[in-house]
């Protein structure tokens, strides 16, 4: 496969896509062909009783999470705190074949986020993190992380944008694209960042150095607000990315690329939140690539395709309380109405 079509000219050639088969517990164990760098965050979700429930997430951890459970071998960069809290994060990753060899630990403490759940199942958060080690990566820490074998780096949501960790990371992204397909996901928190600038600045500088970026409307309204979404969209692809495709809950979701535009629904399922629902997406793009040898579409059919999968990945997520992403067997597996 060339740089033509899709994949980094530097990229190592000879291997293996996803697993064919809907099991991929086994391939989950092998050689890392993705690789995700962000955050890990401890969700308080409000229990029908009115607990609130710690539950492992953020959004690179759930997309780590969910790239595993679809069958493609993953690596996790991440930096855990030393509470209480980080053996829970770090036991979720074993729990799903996650490879943690890469991820410093401390100091201090595990990142919070209290979820507020409306009555659509839409959520909206609250963070703590002055005290979390997951923005302060540095070069050292980042350099000769990643093995040959992986195909797909991603980065993104918060750790990304948060100095002062998010300079490293952008500088190892543009030492790794030529090597690597870059994917990226801005999941743009404003009140976690220094201001509307950085975080534009910033998300058009890591556009510049990937292959594929994903966001949402809501994303795209926070750094462009006097842009419609197709016209953020249009202004990201023109940063040099391949694809760019936009989530819109339960409106589906379409993609950008210099051939074209696709578009894919949303498909009617019952809603219990929406939590982990745009991670399990771009999971699923990644899988896609993976399985592609790191290749990004172009082609409006392509991309269709890739965005149907990933809209019923999607979609079995949000009838599920949490980031609950499903595995290869289920995504097969999956029918509905309509």
């Amino acid at each position: 496969m060339t740089a033509d079509a899709g994949r980094p000219a530097g990229a190592p050639d000879g291997a293996a896509g996803a697993p064919e088969g809907p099991d991929a517990s086994a391939a989950r164990r092998a050689a890392p062909l993705a690789a995700v760098a962000g955050e890990h965050v401890i969700d308080l979700i409000p229990a029908d009783d009115g607990r609130l429930d710690p539950v492992p997430g953020g959004g690179p951890a759930n997309i780590a999470v969910a790239t595993a459970r679809l069958g493609t071998p993953t690596l996790l960069l991440s930096r855990f705190g030393t509470d209480a809290f980080a053996e829970r994060l770090r036991a979720r990753m074993s729990a799903e074949s996650v490879d943690l060899s890469r991820c410093p630990v401390g100091p201090g403490s595990s990142a919070l986020a209290l979820a507020g759940i409306g009555p659509d199942g839409s959520a909206r958060y609250d963070f703590w993190l002055a005290d979390a080690p997951d923005w302060r990566w540095t070069p050292e820490e980042l350099a000769g992380a990643l093995p040959d074998s992986v195909r797909v780096l991603h980065l993104g949501s918060i750790a990304a944008l948060r100095p002062p960790g998010d300079a490293a990371l952008l500088e190892f992204a543009r030492a790794e694209r030529a090597r690597r397909t870059v994917t990226f996901d801005p999941n743009v928190r404003l009140a976690t960042l220094p201001g509307l600038d950085h975080a534009r600045r910033r998300t058009e500088e890591f556009c510049r150095v990937s292959h594929l970026v994903k966001a949402s409307d809501a994303d795209l309204a926070e750094l462009y607000p006097a842009e419609s979404a197709e016209s953020a969209a249009e202004r990201l692809l023109a940063l040099g990315p391949r694809a760019v495709v936009v989530t819109r809950g339960g409106a589906g979701a379409f993609a950008l690329s210099a051939e074209g535009r696709a578009e894919a629904a949303a498909p009617p399922v019952a809603v219990r939140d929406t939590i982990g629902a745009g991670d399990t997406f771009m999971a699923a793009l990644i899988a896609g690539c993976a399985a592609a040898d790191g290749a990004v579409p172009a082609d409006p059919a392509a991309l269709e395709a890739m965005l149907a999968t990933a809209a019923r990945a999607a979609a079995i997520t949000c009838t599920r309380p949490g980031a609950d992403p499903p595995t290869a067997r289920e995504l097969a597996g999956f029918t509905f109405a309509g």
